[in-house]
């Protein structure tokens, strides 16, 4: 069923369905290790990169607006762009590069995956959600799943009744837990 669903239905749908959004990573899981490969200057860098793309997809497809008239895999590919380059322009205290949309390369998105690179992309999302889900304090996770829906630190800190430090606290410390994971 989602399979033949276009990425702007699934993005639509992700909002209220799991499988939904979890069909969106999967289609977008290799763009985030190709651009990572591109980012990293190193095998820990680049594990980083992927979880700094795989936070700014998962806000993509929490903040997509279909009636701006944008496709899906563009506004994600920027998204997971612009925040590579963000956490590169600060690890070098450098600004970063911007990137022409018009140069972005569609090729990458319309690969066909294999069936088994589809399954190993599945069991590791489930694994990284289980392990969210288990790993993460209940502050943590509701920290965590308020930002990566798009709010912001202020916005999180007024919802939840905590302080803005207490929420980047809360996101720095879910951020170790899940790159302790993925190691």
């Amino acid at each position: 069923m989602y399979g033949s669903m276009s990425d702007e239905e699934l993005a639509d749908r992700a909002v209220s369905d799991k499988l939904a959004c979890e069909a969106l990573i999967l289609r977008y899981t290799k763009l985030i290790f190709i651009k990572a490969a591109v980012f990293s200057a190193s095998e820990a860098d680049r594990d980083d990169l992927c979880q700094e793309g795989l936070m700014a997809l998962l806000r993509a497809i929490s903040s997509y607006d279909a009636s701006r008239n944008t496709k899906f895999s563009t506004f994600a590919e920027v998204c997971i762009v612009n925040q590579m380059r963000t956490v590169r322009a600060r690890a070098a205290k450098a600004p970063a590069v911007c990137e022409n949309i018009d140069d972005v390369s569609e090729e990458v998105l319309s690969e066909e995956e294999t069936p088994e690179s589809i399954y190993m992309n599945k069991e590791f999302f489930s694994e990284l959600r289980r392990a969210v889900e288990t790993e993460l304090s209940g502050t943590e996770r509701q920290v965590f799943d308020s930002v990566i829906r798009g709010a912001s630190y202020r916005e999180t800190a007024s919802m939840l009744g905590i302080t803005e430090k207490s929420v980047d606290n809360a996101m720095q410390r879910a951020r170790r837990k899940i790159r302790a994971y993925l190691k």
